[in-house]
């Protein structure tokens, strides 16, 4: 795999890339400074061979994620989150990312294990973004509209779990419900936002602060 990071602050950029350099399964590693030198990267390659993963953390953000999803479609994008305060979360939770890690927890270990579950197609979700998202999902936010899908007792821990990067068998182990069963939720609910995968569902979800998550059904499922 190849993996591109995107860090402004220097002592981070290396210390990352210290660790990255130690994982085996990484080809090709680049780490830049700003955008501009990522773009002039891409230039010199003839615009081919794009990163499998590009790293982005807070410190750099801005809309540097969202232009990085923009320019690198078929890349996968990692946030790092570098604070568990309100205004960090809220601020990594409005990127459209495949996965999040908090900086504190970075270490050899959690980043090969994190790269490993995007390549996967996985969602790794560092637990503060995914508590956070629960919170504003339990507090509300504006009521639904007639337009936004209602979602059951059952369906809402699914998105929980989902939230969290949880697989299919995890989400049934959790909820204490069959593998087909967990299966059948889950493409309920991405059939309900019109969602093509769990990451473009998660990605909404962070996208809105999770407001959608909200709605009741008056029925069970």
């Amino acid at each position: 795999m190849d993996v591109a990071v995107l860090e402004s602050l220097e002592v981070l950029r290396r210390g990352l890339e210290t660790m990255l350099r130690r994982i085996d399964r990484i080809g090709v590693l680049e780490c830049h400074r700003t955008m501009e030198e990522l773009l002039i990267a891409l230039r010199a390659r003839g615009g081919e061979r794009n990163a499998d993963v590009i790293i982005v953390s807070c410190c750099t953000l801005g809309d540097a994620a969202d232009y990085v999803r923009i320019t690198f479609p078929a890349s996968r994008v990692l946030i790092l989150v570098t604070k568990a305060d309100p205004d960090h979360l809220a601020m990594a939770a409005r990127t459209q990312a495949d996965g999040y890690l908090m900086v504190h927890d970075v270490t050899e270990a959690t980043l090969d294990s994190t790269l490993q579950a995007l390549m996967c197609g996985s969602v790794p979700m560092a637990l503060p973004v995914a508590s956070y998202l629960r919170e504003r999902a339990r507090s509300g936010g504006p009521a639904p509209s007639p337009h936004q899908p209602y979602f059951s007792p059952r369906e809402r821990d699914v998105i929980s779990l989902l939230l969290e990067g949880l697989s299919n068998r995890q989400i049934a182990d959790k909820v204490g419900i069959s593998l087909h069963s967990a299966k059948r939720h889950v493409s309920s609910v991405l059939s309900k936002v019109n969602s093509p995968s769990r990451t473009h569902f998660v990605a909404r979800m962070l996208a809105t602060d999770g407001h959608q998550a909200g709605g009741g059904e008056r029925s069970t499922g």
